[in-house]
């Protein structure tokens, strides 16, 4: 038997390769209204919407879309019902965001944001079960690292390339946002666009699976939205606490803070290819254990050690991310859209709620204790991840029916 069944190592590349970029140019689109908001402020103010909460429903509007439809989207592919193909899921959010560029009224605008949350949200659960079909629990977490990268980097440019042109000619030089969907669109649609539906036996055969680890998947993706809540709730407040408690300079703290981000991209890598060759559950183990001292370290270290301590945290932080998504899949092998859109899904709708969260204990105690009291929730997940029974049970129906 060979690691690739459905294709050779060339085609293999080619396929993971034109995912990645797709991953990255419709995730490069949602941070862009985060990078617009600040101009934009003073245009709705003219409308009469001069809070911050309403302006920022904006970026919560892509965040609850992506909550509710990815589930939605990855249960109907996996019953062969409707599926939209990957590049005009990138189309669809690129066009929407491109229109910032000269739709200027709020409630327009949100309607925009809601339309690219779909395009990003049908894309995901799409792309991550066409992996599950050709790959192997050989290379899953391998192929799914590189995915996530590729997304890594759409989302990290997005904010450069964004205020590069906000600088060079204002709102309107967003149109020019819709070149690269429409780039990467164009080569996706000389590929796969759909996951495969599978025989009804054999997806019956899968659903039986998906009854009796029901309950661990669903282990799982509490660890998951541990970690999320954890890891996105710091980011959010990161330059707030590096600039106002830990006394460094704004252009040095959003350095950190995009160095931060930048290791967690790198851990999902290394952690991916890792957990192929020594498993999932001693990676996901590993990494959340050594995310507690290290984020305790930001905050009880002192400088330099404390701002390398967040470099840690962000790496083993973001570690377990693919492999999380490569486990419950494995564990719901008859519905492995729904369970990626789940495992991916709920977490951001939970990071959405620990952003406020965080916020009304930073008002009550301060910010540096509210911030610190979260390594709580990841000794959590190391406890609940001892009673994870994944791999080594599933492993062996894995080789049984490969």
């Amino acid at each position: 038997m060979t690691d690739l069944p459905c294709a050779s190592h060339r085609s293999l590349a080619k396929r993971i390769a034109v995912l990645a970029a797709g991953h990255g140019a419709v995730d490069f689109y949602i941070p862009v209204i985060s990078a617009v908001l600040p101009v934009l402020l003073p245009i709705f103010a003219e409308q009469g919407i001069t809070s911050y909460a309403i302006s920022g429903f904006l970026v919560t509007a892509i965040t609850i879309t992506l909550a509710v439809v990815q589930p939605v989207a990855g249960w109907l592919q996996d019953r062969g019902g409707w599926t939209v193909g990957a590049s005009w899921c990138i189309l669809l959010t690129a066009i929407a965001i491109s229109c910032f560029a000269f739709v200027q009224n709020y409630w327009l605008l949100l309607c925009l944001a809601v339309v690219a949350g779909l395009g990003n949200a049908m894309f995901h659960p799409n792309a991550y079960q066409q992996i599950y079909q050709f790959s192997t629990p050989a290379n899953r977490g391998t192929l799914l690292s590189v995915f996530s990268v590729g997304g890594s980097f759409g989302y990290g440019a997005a904010p450069l390339v964004t205020g590069a042109l906000l600088v060079w000619a204002g709102l309107p030089a967003l149109i020019y946002l819709i070149i690269p969907g429409i780039v990467v669109a164009f080569i996706i649609s000389r590929f796969p666009q759909k996951p495969i539906h599978e025989p009804s036996s054999s997806v019956e055969y899968s659903r039986e699976e998906n009854r009796a680890n029901w309950g661990s998947a669903g282990l799982m993706l509490g660890i998951s939205s541990l970690r999320t809540w954890v890891y996105y709730g710091f980011l959010t407040f990161a330059t707030v606490y590096l600039t106002t408690y830990a006394g460094i300079e704004y252009f040095f703290a959003t350095v950190l803070v995009t160095g931060m981000f930048y290791a967690g991209m790198i851990a999902t890598l290394v952690a991916g290819v890792s957990s192929d060759k020594l498993g999932r559950k001693e990676i996901l183990l590993i990494s959340y254990a050594c995310s507690v001292p290290a984020y305790l370290g930001i905050f009880l270290l002192p400088s330099p050690f404390s701002l390398l301590s967040l470099l840690v945290a962000g790496f083993f932080l973001m570690a377990p991310a693919t492999i999380e998504i490569a486990t419950v899949q494995e564990m719901m092998p008859g519905s492995v859209g729904l369970a990626s859109g789940i495992v991916i899904g709920i977490p951001q709708a939970l990071s959405a709620v620990a952003i406020v969260v965080i916020g009304v204990v930073a008002d009550t105690i301060g910010m540096p204790e509210a911030l610190a009291i979260q390594s709580v929730l990841m000794v959590a997940a190391v406890v609940l991840c001892v009673f994870l029974p994944y791999p080594l049970r599933l492993r062996k129906n894995d080789a049984k029916r490969i």
